[in-house]
């Protein structure tokens, strides 16, 4: 529990972690519920010796509470707070049964029907309380249904019985919690191990961005401005002034976008964004898919080809840290890249998922990973950048390059 809560305070979401929850509370509903329901035949025969209208009342608090739990854990909501209901619920039987019987000397002999379902009671603890929690509860159960057991109201058995049932609801309460315990802190592992795994990938893939810009303004620096200071140094004639001043116009126009052409820098195939794209989906920790349609034939510019791809890189590990873990329906979270491609004009990217999505206007201007990381890097090689997204309906980060457009932005 701490391990995924620490997680979900970095805003890295805990994938692994949610799936097992999801998956243990659901096979807790559904076993619960199973238990319950075979649990019948004993109340039917038991149904003399108590009370009808506690009768009813326990058999409508406890079967609903089960229900409402089996279906909260298939819709993926509420499912902590009905699995608490029906634990607390089943202690609150079991300390009013002698109330609900019709008098000690009928219940003589007979054992409780809650007996039935005690394992029921302490799997939905073990889902809905912390691990200390649920340990204290499943030490409780025991104690409360022996002292129960003893009294006339509860049959009368004798001590040893008691303590024996209570030992056998004991020992396999307490391999039920372990297990659900493991299973949850194995997955929390999992999730850290992912998290630092993300987090690693993309402070390698900005500090290779970083390192590739400081390359590019380094050649603009020596190749630009260096020759138009050069220039205006040794103009003497108005043409000669005149030249100089474009030439610095130029190298201005390179610094403000940041990132100048690197004539020496061969032009690589379109295929090699697909093949990066696709090797980006498949090595991401979480589940990415991918698709690539249109013709990718010809090059591209291999600083086009890089910053379309870190910009990539930048939008899907947002989607990652801030798209959540199901969208506003309770399903798992789709997030996908596809690329569509024109050998004539050039391509779309396109980042997306199904998450919890936010509002672009209402971004904070200190968070530079929208802003540099993808705008400012896509429009310095001559593209666009598209946001859509609206809360709780997802996002959609929409690259575009059109081949025309480079010569406008590199001239």
């Amino acid at each position: 529990m701490s391990t995924s809560s620490g997680l979900s305070a970095r805003g890295v979401v805990p994938l692994s972690r949610a799936k097992i929850d999801r998956a243990l509370a659901r096979l807790v509903g559904i076993f619960g519920l199973g238990f319950a329901l075979l649990s019948l035949p004993v109340l039917s025969d038991s149904i003399g010796t108590l009370k009808p209208d506690w009768a009813i009342g326990i058999l409508i608090a406890l079967f609903g509470s089960l229900v409402v739990a089996c279906v909260c854990s298939f819709l993926g909501r509420g499912v902590r707070a009905s699995m608490a209901v029906v634990a607390c619920l089943f202690v609150l039987a079991l300390a009013l049964w002698p109330f609900a019987v019709r008098s000690p000397e009928a219940a003589l002999g007979t054992q409780p029907w809650l007996w039935y379902v005690v394992i029921v009671s302490v799997g939905a603890a073990a889902i809905s309380f912390t691990p200390s929690w649920a340990g204290v509860y499943t030490v409780l159960v025991p104690i409360v249904y022996t002292v129960l057991r003893i009294l006339p109201a509860g049959g009368g058995a004798s001590v040893p019985l008691a303590l024996l049932d209570a030992t056998y609801t004991l020992l396999l309460g307490s391999f039920l919690v372990i297990v659900i315990a493991s299973l949850r802190q194995a997955a929390s592992r999992v999730d850290q191990a992912q998290a630092t795994a993300v987090a690693r990938y993309a402070d390698a893939a900005k500090r290779a961005a970083t390192e590739q810009e400081r390359t590019r303004v380094d050649t603009v620096i020596h190749d630009r401005v260096l020759s138009s200071l050069l220039a205006a140094a040794r103009s003497t004639t108005e043409e000669e002034r005149r030249i100089a001043v474009q030439m610095a116009e130029r190298a201005l126009v390179a610094l403000q976008s940041a990132d100048a052409e690197t004539e020496a820098s061969p032009d690589l195939p379109r295929t090699v964004l697909v093949e990066r794209c696709r090797a980006l989906a498949e090595a991401l920790p979480a589940d990415v898919g991918f698709e690539a349609t249109g013709s990718f034939e010809g090059t591209l510019p291999a600083r086009v080809l890089e910053g379309v791809y870190a910009a990539a890189v930048q939008a899907i590990v947002n989607s990652i840290q801030h798209a959540g873990v199901t969208d506003a329906l309770g399903h798992p979270v789709a997030r996908h890249i596809s690329l569509l491609g024109d050998a004539d004009e050039g391509f779309t990217l396109v980042v997306s998922d199904t998450g919890s999505g936010f509002a672009p206007d209402a971004v904070p201007a200190d968070r530079l990973g929208m802003r540099i990381s993808i705008r400012e890097r896509v429009n310095s090689i001559g593209g666009s950048v598209q946001v859509r997204s609206v809360p709780e309906a997802g996002t959609s980060v929409i690259i575009e390059w059109h081949a025309g457009r480079q010569h406008e932005v590199f001239a």
